[in-house]
């Protein structure tokens, strides 16, 4: 994880190398509930609030690159048997992502993007027994940006976020009196909506 974490951040140096505009992003947003699945039982990652930051540079013809970091705390539900296992279930849930954008820029204040990317899924438990797990994640995003000035707008999307093998070491299942950890591999995906700032710091 830690090669691919700094091949993001040198993808990004490189790619901003080239570009016509850098801008940086600050947002919010909803990400609604997805069930995840394990052999015998299921568990809720339930939808809630998130917040995060992006700086990403794009070049005249509209082709960005975008490095977006995100955060959800939230909380994870365990079911066996359709009952639910009583203890404490609340989780962070961050995203470090390699975002590809493109741009469609006919005309300068409503551009329309779309993009996806690769990245770094990390999962914290707040139980003092329970570990972070840091998965593979990749995201598929689109959305408009609005400029109001030369410099400042706002931008407003629907993503899809997803990491793989999002069990292990990154899920506890809290039964009373001690910690279980289920080692069955499953994937999350999660939809939601954002909006936020924009600052473009201008071209070369």
């Amino acid at each position: 994880m830690k090669k691919l974490f700094l091949t993001l951040i040198v993808s990004f140096i490189v790619a901003a190398g080239f570009s016509q505009h850098v801008s940086v992003n600050a947002f919010g947003g909803y990400t609604f509930r997805d069930r995840i699945n394990f052999n015998n039982a299921y568990a809720y990652i339930n939808g809630g609030g998130m917040w995060g930051a992006s700086v990403e540079g794009v070049n005249a013809q509209g082709t960005g690159v975008e490095v977006l970091y995100q955060y959800q705390s939230t909380a994870i539900p365990y079911y066996e048997g359709g009952v639910q296992q009583v203890g404490n279930n609340s989780t962070v849930v961050s995203y470090l992502l390699l975002n590809f954008e493109q741009y469609l820029l006919n005309n300068p204040k409503i551009q329309p993007y779309g993009g996806l990317g690769l990245g770094i899924a990390f999962y914290q438990g707040t139980s003092q027994n329970t570990k972070a797990g840091t998965k593979f994640a990749w995201d598929l995003k689109a959305g408009v940006k609005l400029m109001a000035a030369k410099s400042f707008g706002i931008k407003i999307g629907a993503q899809l976020l997803a990491s793989a093998q999002a069990t292990g070491t990154a899920f506890y299942v809290p039964y009373p009196g001690y910690i279980y950890p289920v080692t069955t591999y499953a994937t999350i995906l999660q939809f939601g909506f954002t909006g936020g700032l924009v600052y473009d710091f201008g071209g070369k």
